[in-house]
């Protein structure tokens, strides 16, 4: 008789887990299929649906919550341990899957900020009522305002300021629901006052208000910054916090008022810093543009030009540009009227234009005289800074000059004119950045196309370009079109910066100084670096944006000192 080996004796893992099923106690397994029960609800009527509604990987979501079901199971079964050691086992894998669901999906720029979940009880109750008062009327969103003097106290009820602190927060709320970063308020033409918000560098409209209504409203937020509510001439800048009452977060805003010939002007800025806190690989640069950023970086000394129309992120590609700079071992100092935001380790000098003999030239020279190896200096409100620019010595000091203007070439005419003398003007020249800001296309909505040969040899796109997107604002949800709750139905998520950067060395230099622009036009383009609109084409090719922006951008031309429709104004949009 041939006896079987030892091994195939023991039993194997189906009799395993046939053994581990007989011996686990009834109400042990019900425990199991409890748990279990709600994870895969939770999975299948919360994540899923959520996955589906954001466009957030569902297939591979799937696949990890089917993998984690099993180990959750297999720990169970299979551990050689009592049940109460076990079941925490199958939780606690359990829970790790639910929680990396949820912290991946917080963390997806695809979910807005509205519909973010969080870990707070207190927030979970009210979250259907606050829904509905959503698509029903609007009322007061029960803001703090927090200023330098504490928190200003809301009215009762029953007196008469507390229709125009609603309407204060009301108007706030509007921005924000719609990832606005800017609030003007100004007299319009029919003897009322107009609300406008900036979305996305778009401005929109809020609401009219009635004057009286208005300034208080304006009074309202002047007092929450600590400003003189009496006095509707003098330019006021201050700032304030905002958040929703009970929760403890809060938004800084930067208001800035003044007065005028047809009625007080007020301006807010939500998160002024946030608005300037990306790092140059954020912005936009094209690979190419990036490479002759870097250059100009790490060439000595020098004035770099940095040009764009209001509100198209020059004040942003200035601090990115600072920050490129070791703060700690050189000095970096900038020079501003209205800084927004404070760089670790620079200096930042704020020109006040209502001190008493307060110059603006004056106050640059004497920055540039404290030997600074680099300045930032974020106007050029008339040609005297010009000239005292020119004068410094451009070998040692590497200068930053930022100022309205449409593009490079325009920029270094600009900027001769105001020094008086082309040959001066040319001298330490050493590049210019010229930009604007484009509307990035909503990733979870934007719809692609394929391009005719029409279009792409009217465009002067490669003739293989194979894709296109267009906006759409809408998504499929069950086979019915449905607003994106991403863009909130615009279609766009945020901006991009759409570059042109060119250097200058010693052949460009002298035909600035020779006033030879037509040539330095020819030369630029044989340096093969794109211009705003080739550069705004390739972000069309590359998804980020759509032609219409592009053919958009290519429309804008404000003059250089343009009107702006609100003092303070954004510091350069969000690329």
């Amino acid at each position: 008789m041939t006896i079987a080996p030892f091994a195939d004796l023991l039993p194997g893992p189906p009799l395993i887990l046939a053994q581990a099923l007989v011996l686990l106690a009834w109400w042990a397994a019900v425990l199991m299929l409890v748990v279990l029960g709600a994870w895969a609800w939770v999975v299948s009527s919360v994540f899923d649906k959520d996955a589906a509604r954001f466009y957030l990987e569902r297939r591979r979501w799937n696949f990890i919550h089917l993998v984690a079901g099993v180990l959750a199971i297999g720990a169970f079964l299979l551990i050689p341990a009592p049940w109460f050691v076990t079941l925490p086992a199958m939780v606690l894998v359990l829970g790790a899957d639910l929680l990396a669901y949820f912290f991946s999906r917080n963390k997806d720029k695809r979910v807005p900020d509205s519909a973010r979940w969080s870990l707070n009880p207190s927030t979970w109750f009210g979250r259907s009522k606050k829904e509905k008062d959503a698509k029903g009327p609007k009322s007061t969103s029960s803001m703090i305002f927090k200023g330098p003097a504490g928190e200003l106290t809301a009215p009762p009820k029953d007196a008469p300021e507390y229709e125009v602190r609603v309407a204060a927060e009301r108007l706030i709320q509007a921005v924000v629901d719609v990832r606005g970063v800017q609030l003007d308020i100004a007299p319009s033409k029919d003897q009322s006052y107009a609300a406008t918000m900036l979305v996305d560098g778009q401005r929109l409209p809020v609401e009219q208000i009635a004057p009286a209504t208005a300034l208080g409203v304006m009074n309202v937020y002047k007092a929450a910054a600590g400003l003189d509510i009496a006095d509707r001439r003098k330019r006021q800048v201050g700032d304030f916090k905002l958040g929703p009452a009970g929760v403890g977060a809060t938004t800084p805003v930067r208001v800035t008022t003044m007065g005028g010939s047809a009625g007080v002007q007020l301006s807010l800025v939500i998160d002024p810093a946030g608005q300037v806190s990306r790092k140059l690989d954020q912005l936009g640069l094209l690979p190419n543009q990036k490479e002759a950023v870097d250059a100009l970086l790490k060439r000595p000394g020098g004035l770099v030009l940095l040009a764009s129309p209001p509100d198209n992120g020059r004040t942003q590609t200035m601090y990115a540009l600072i920050r490129a700079h070791d703060a700690y071992t050189s000095n970096v100092q900038t020079i501003e009227i209205d800084p927004q935001a404070e760089i670790e380790g620079v200096r930042h000098n704020k020109f006040v234009p209502t001190a008493e003999g307060a110059e603006f030239a004056t106050t640059v020279r004497s920055i540039l005289r404290r030997d600074p190896s680099v300045v930032g200096i974020a106007e050029m409100p008339d040609e005297q800074t010009a000239k005292e620019v020119s004068k410094t010595d451009l070998d040692r000091i590497r200068v930053y000059l930022s100022f309205r203007s449409e593009d490079a070439l325009k920029a270094v005419q600009v900027y001769a004119k105001a020094v008086g003398d082309q040959k001066q003007a040319a001298t330490g020249l050493v590049g210019v950045i010229a930009q604007r800001l484009a509307r990035k296309l909503c990733e979870n909505c934007r719809v692609a196309f394929q391009p005719t040969p029409d279009i792409l040899r009217k465009l002067g796109l490669p003739p293989d370009t194979k894709q296109l997107y267009r906006k759409s604002g809408q998504i499929l949800v069950k086979d019915k079109p449905t607003q994106c709750e991403v863009c909130g139905g615009s279609g766009f998520f945020g901006q991009v910066g759409v570059f042109e950067v060119y250097t200058f060395d010693k052949p460009e230099q002298q035909m600035i100084a020779a006033n030879e622009m037509a040539a330095l036009k020819g030369a630029l383009r044989q340096k093969k670096q794109q211009s705003i609109q080739t550069a705004a084409l390739q972000h069309a090719i590359q998804g980020e944006t759509s032609i219409e922006e592009v053919a958009r951008l290519g429309q804008q031309a404000p003059q250089p000192g343009a009107p702006r429709p609100a003092p303070g104004g954004s510091p350069g949009g969000s690329p």
